[in-house]
């Protein structure tokens, strides 16, 4: 008897205690206005079948050996697991990927995460934002006045970049696909690249993104993939004729796919925010309390996808491939702004617990630590590097945020709570939404990429 009212007066305290946060919570939830995420209605149109087989089919790079998936895995969160992505000549998926023969990694950032990037709150993309909605279907990008006409939203606008980038998707004048490729696209040449020297990049990209469409639909004898490609390009736009056909209408096709393949559909977290008490454990509900409250993570990773899209520095070293003088200074080289060094966009975190490594030089692998640099991001300011020199400038220390140096103090306990505050976000597809997301193969007939193993 003495032991069944012990449990009872456990039970009853864990209730209190449960009880006591959930309170807490309300009052979070209403400050902060937290809702559940919405997301479109998922729908297997003809405009999204073509987006699909687009975003798996490595045709769409110059030597073929490159797809849009290659960088963005399913079983990575949506990233490629690895540091700095490997585009063009890569061999190899995941965290095997590597570049043959001594050649080095151009590509100077960590492939960004694709969920929710459809959702209203989504002003930038990139981590320096050079993709920026401007409202009424306006938008800042590196084409300025060039941009083309009829892009849907930023992922389309988005979509555009990468395809003609030489160290993500493009390659070189002169080069040519693998000899070990299939029939018909062994040993072919690079011509999406027409020639070694453009006038400005905006000829070169205006080439690059004709060339793209000419090899998916061909020519007068097209092949059995490019017949493949006229049908599913004809089924996604009925009113338009194929000679009328140009990039705007891959980048929409490709756009489509991505907000409906990538969006988020049901997490612990909007569980709880509809009003099931028993989705969160005590852990969670207090890394959640923490999160919007002492941890102060709510004052940039704010909203329904955990970011305000605006630009901080947060300490992040210097590593890897640079863009101006061996650094990398974000958010300047978009504006031209002084002040705007060393900023990088905040990163969202639905599904963070899936997208390691993290930060733009995805120097840090697993969520604990993420967390910790936000405590110290310091750390590294008096550290040497191998040749002597700091790790951190003076003005890369000065650019730090004052949010992150205003002297938040977590234990590990608390740290440790934040982090499974953080997987209550998490949103895997299951097995029957994974068969309507990734397909078993693409019109050109080469391999697809994909990593499932782990997921």
């Amino acid at each position: 008897m003495k032991n069944f009212t012990l449990v009872i007066s456990i039970l009853l305290l864990v209730s209190c205690s449960d009880t006591e946060l959930d309170l807490d919570l309300d009052v979070v939830r209403d400050i902060n206005d937290l809702r559940p995420l919405p997301t479109r209605q998922f729908e297997e149109d003809p405009k999204y079948i073509l987006g699909k087989a687009l975003f798996f089919d490595p045709v769409l790079s110059g030597n073929r050996d490159v797809a849009c998936s290659t960088c963005h895995l399913w079983s990575k969160g949506s990233g490629d697991g690895i540091p700095f992505s490997i585009g063009v000549n890569g061999k190899g998926l995941g965290e095997g990927r590597y570049l043959p023969d001594g050649q080095e990694i151009e590509h100077p950032r960590h492939s960004m995460d694709l969920w929710n990037r459809d959702n209203n709150t989504v002003r930038t993309l990139f981590w320096d934002g050079r993709v920026e909605a401007l409202g009424a279907g306006r938008f800042r990008t590196p084409m300025g006045e060039h941009l083309p006409s009829g892009l849907e939203n930023t992922l389309a606008v988005q979509a555009i970049f990468p395809l003609v980038r030489a160290d993500e998707m493009l390659g070189l004048y002169g080069t040519q696909s693998s000899k070990d490729l299939p029939y018909p696209h062994a040993n072919q040449p690079n011509e999406l690249v027409q020639k070694k020297e453009f006038e400005n990049d905006i000829e070169r990209i205006f080439s690059a993104q004709r060339m793209i469409v000419k090899r998916l639909i061909g020519e007068d004898n097209p092949e059995e993939w490019q017949q493949k490609y006229r049908s599913l390009i004809l089924s996604a736009y009925p009113n338009e004729e194929l000679n009328e056909i140009t990039i705007v209408h891959i980048a929409n096709a490709l756009s489509h796919y991505e907000e409906l393949a990538f969006a988020t559909r049901s997490s612990k977290w909007d569980e709880y925010l509809k009003g099931n008490r028993k989705a969160l454990t005590a852990d969670e509900k207090k890394g959640a309390l923490l999160f919007y409250g002492k941890g102060k993570c709510s004052a940039c990773h704010s909203g329904p996808l955990m970011s305000d899209f605006e630009f901080h520095s947060i300490g992040v070293p210097q590593s890897g491939p640079g863009i101006e003088n061996g650094k990398d200074y974000g958010r300047y080289h978009v504006t031209g702004d002084p002040k705007d060094k060393y900023k990088f966009r905040t990163a969202p975190l639905r599904n963070v617990s899936l997208s390691s490594p993290y930060f733009h030089t995805g120097f840090i692998d697993n969520l604990e630590d993420a967390v910790k640099h936000h405590l110290d991001p310091l750390y590294y300011a008096d550290k040497y590097k191998s040749d002597g020199g700091f790790v951190m400038t003076v003005e890369q220390i000065e650019s730090i945020s004052p949010i992150l140096t205003s002297g938040i103090r977590l234990d590990a306990d608390e740290v440790a709570q934040i982090v499974k505050f953080l997987e209550t976000l998490e949103s895997k597809a299951d097995e029957e939404m994974l068969r309507k997301i990734i397909p078993r193969s693409v019109p050109s007939g080469l391999e697809v990429p994909v990593l499932l193993e782990g997921y």
